[in-house]
């Protein structure tokens, strides 16, 4: 490094005009960066759940492309509401990316007339203006593919359903709608409080919601991080330089997003934070080395030199072994983990790059003797006073000291029994927000948004044409309606059933099934020469597959596995010929929560073998291996321990929490145990090593720890929640990991006393 160092300082014009022409090129593809919420874009291509789901979409359409509209009235089916609704209606269906626009204007009710089927508008112009429209407005109510769709069973509350096209359901587009519609909507503001939501209307509104938060996090955490290294540094230089170093870090980072197809989403917008922060610990290290330099009499450039010299390679160690910690969620077959776990890889690569490079040249540029103004602030003599006297406890009781740092960390492991792996559709906004106040209003006064989606194959063309296999499907129905958290069902039997009961006057109620196979196929065949629309939503043409659509509250993955296990034996004794495919949006969100966990404890594992493995040829020493990382481990277990005690359950946005954790506890250990390393070269002696270690590389830590926080803590302002808690835990875990490095690392030393090699028998780090 010291020779890195001399060519640097050789020509630094040379590396400032290179830099600066890089971030310009970094600039466009930066500003470039997309935003999107796709949870079939958390699956492979090939896994079989997304198979199931494109099995949904080629034969029956998607279940995630609708916008619903919604509003309620006492008196909604009053003469003037309803030209109202049919107004809104109307300017509605202008709008060009819409493929459909349904309201109760434009449902059809079916009749009988001759032995023959005709489907008729229930509401009409001229009834509504004659006033004659109460009839109607009863059999809406009662229309089972309406009650609970598009009207409540009191008549009271009503949806409209924009369905988009699939040409134009993409982000942009679903903008253009849903500015377009409040537009319209705003007309009537005035007389009804109108809710959206849908799955693309979600969809959006989490991007935009993200694109915010995404600004806010760089912006808080800067300005908060700007204002600690200034009460820390007391120098304009001290806060410039870190600054310049992450500003750039990030930039890049983001810009490599784009060129390599890489976007933001709920996992993957923590990255700034993360990088802002990692990037400015890198340099404090380092500058408090130049500080340390200058301290004792070096010139500018001999103390450039011996900063790269000393901390070169450790900081180095430590970019590595926090990216360790964050590609091995390279292993996961969640892809949004394997992007996020890649990116902040080669982000915290990248800060260590733009460290090595830019700094040195910043500090030659430099007019000031020191970084840190020793002039002004109290606070650097404080730490060190404060490290003086950990110091000297860890040499002292190092016993008690590690007994009682294992026996609170093992308080804290009882919660790991009490965490929970459970995930929901809209887990991450809060409940207060109006995003979420919308969604409630569906739930609560129609049917829920989230589709359980039954796919049921016969195996053969016209295998479905049979009395008996209507009276099956009617089986699942009512299965289906045992569970509380289903509120809705719908198939190609509710519609069979209603043709049913208008041509059988002696059959009064709703669900009846032919019982014979000729009216079955009479039925079919009526609803095929009238083109009915509803028809082909619910069987393919060949009539070999058929779709039962039960609509869920937001029950959480664990619940919906839950009732999905307890469906399985069902539909082996009722479809045993027969192959059912379980899938839809709410089946794509449980099985990517499960998914979680197994991805999860893999990378965790690999993590911690590979940086083992760095200890192990570091100090070639196995007891140093379990010194090295016992407070790397420790961190993790309180983060888990206290998620189980608040009931923070694992699911896709905070799961990378312990991956998280893992880096910065790794960052601040390899930090320490580098030093160390440096120092016992130097000395031969292992005890006053420590205490030098603890004193200098302490006082370091801490400062990157109170930066940490600041940036981190800025996610707990947040309305998301996954987000606000990984802010909270992973404060809790920077705190937790600057006791275990600080305390109990140096404790287990003076406990453990591992017989390290000679000075010459290890090189001096170059």
């Amino acid at each position: 490094m010291k020779r890195f160092g001399e060519i640097l300082l050789a020509a630094p014009g040379s590396v400032i005009v290179i830099s600066v022409l890089l971030i310009f090129l970094a600039i466009y593809p930066a500003s470039q960066i997309k935003t999107d919420f796709n949870l079939e874009g958390f699956y492979p291509e090939d896994d079989q759940v997304i198979s199931d789901y494109d099995l949904l979409e080629s034969e029956f359409g998607r279940d995630d492309n609708v916008i619903l509209i919604g509003f309620a009235a006492e008196n909604l089916m009053s003469a003037e509401n309803l030209k109202i609704l049919r107004d809104i209606t109307k300017s509605l269906q202008d709008i060009e990316l819409l493929e459909s626009v349904n309201s109760i204007w434009n449902a059809r009710e079916i009749k009988e007339e001759d032995g023959t089927l005709t489907f008729e508008p229930y509401l009409t112009e001229q009834m509504v203006e004659s006033g004659e429209f109460e009839r109607a407005a009863e059999a809406i109510k009662q229309d089972p593919f309406l009650e609970g769709f598009l009207i409540n069973e009191t008549g009271t509350a009503t949806a409209i359903l924009l369905s988009i096209d699939e040409e134009y359901n993409t982000y942009p587009n679903r903008n253009q709608i849903i500015d377009e519609l409040n537009e319209i909507l705003s007309v009537y503001s005035d007389r009804f409080e109108f809710h959206i939501s849908g799955i693309p209307y979600f969809r959006n509104q989490y991007v935009n919601l993200l694109n915010g938060e995404i600004i806010t996090y760089i912006a808080f955490s800067s300005f908060l991080i700007i204002i600690l290294l200034w009460y820390l540094y007391r120098s304009v230089w001290g806060v410039l330089f870190p600054m310049i170093i992450v500003w750039t870090t990030l930039l890049f980072t983001i810009a490599f997003m784009h060129l390599t197809g890489g976007y933001l989403e709920i996992m993957s917008s923590t990255i700034a934070p993360i990088l802002l922060c990692v990037g400015v610990a890198d340099a404090i290290h380092m500058i408090s080395k130049y500080d340390d330099a200058r301290e004792i009499g070096m010139d500018k450039r001999a103390s450039i030199l011996e900063m790269l010299k000393t901390l070169g390679s450790a900081t180095f160690l430590t970019s590595v072994t926090t990216a360790i910690g964050f590609a091995s969620l390279l292993s996961s077959t969640v892809v949004p983990m394997q992007k996020f776990g890649a990116y902040t890889a080669l982000g915290v690569l990248l800060a260590y790059v733009v460290t090595i490079f830019f700094l040195p040249v910043l500090l030659h540029k430099s007019r000031k003797k020191r970084v840190f103004n020793e002039k002004s602030g109290s606070f650097y003599p404080l730490i060190s006073r404060w490290l003086q006297k950990i110091s000297a406890l860890n040499r002292l009781h190092y016993k008690k000291t590690v007994i009682a740092g294992f026996a609170i960390t093992a308080v804290f492991a009882i919660g790991i029994l009490k965490v929970d792996v459970d995930g929901k559709v809209f887990d991450d906004i809060s409940e207060d927000t109006e995003l979420m106040r919308d969604a409630a209003f569906f739930s609560e006064n129609l049917s829920p948004l989230f589709p359980m989606e039954f796919i049921i194959d016969s195996g053969e063309p016209d295998g479905i044409m049979s009395a008996g296999f209507f009276q099956r499907l009617s089986n699942l129905e009512n299965k289906l309606q045992e569970f509380d958290e289903i509120h809705r069902v719908i198939g190609l039997h509710t519609l069979v059933s209603e043709i049913h009961r208008l041509f059988d006057d002696e059959i009064s109620e709703r669900g009846m099934i032919p019982e014979r196979d000729d009216l079955i196929a009479q039925y079919m065949l009526l609803l095929e020469i009238n083109d009915a629309d509803e028809l082909f939503s619910l069987t393919d043409f060949d009539y070999q597959k058929v779709r039962v659509t039960a609509f869920t509250e937001d029950a959480g993955s664990k619940r919906i596995n839950q009732i999905r296990d307890e469906l399985t034996p069902f539909l082996d004794d009722n479809f045993t010929d027969e192959k059912v495919t379980v899938t839809g949006t709410t089946i794509l969100s449980a099985d990517l929560t499960e998914k979680i966990v197994y991805s999860l404890a893999w990378s965790i594992f690999i993590a911690v073998v590979a940086i083992s493995i760095i200890m192990a040829l570091l100090f070639r020493n196995t007891r140093m291996v379990i010194i090295s990382m016992v407070p790397n481990l420790i961190p993790l277990v309180i983060v888990a321990g206290i998620m189980g005690f608040l009931n923070i359950n694992i699911k896709p946005s905070t799961a990378v929490i312990f991956t998280i954790a893992l880096g910065i506890a790794v960052d601040d250990s390899i930090h320490y145990l580098a030093r160390f390393r440096i120092e016992y070269l130097r000395t031969g002696a292992m005890f006053p090593s420590l205490t030098v270690t603890t004193i200098k590389t302490g006082r370091a830590i801490i400062i990157t720890s109170m930066v940490l926080i600041a940036g981190f803590g800025t996610l707990m302002t947040s309305i998301f929640t996954s987000t606000a808690t990984m802010g909270l835990l992973i404060c809790t875990t920077i705190i937790w990991a600057v006791i275990a490095d600080l305390i109990i690392l140096p404790s287990l030393f003076y406990w453990i006393r591992p017989k390290l090699l000679a000075k010459d028998e290890l090189s001096q780090p170059q």
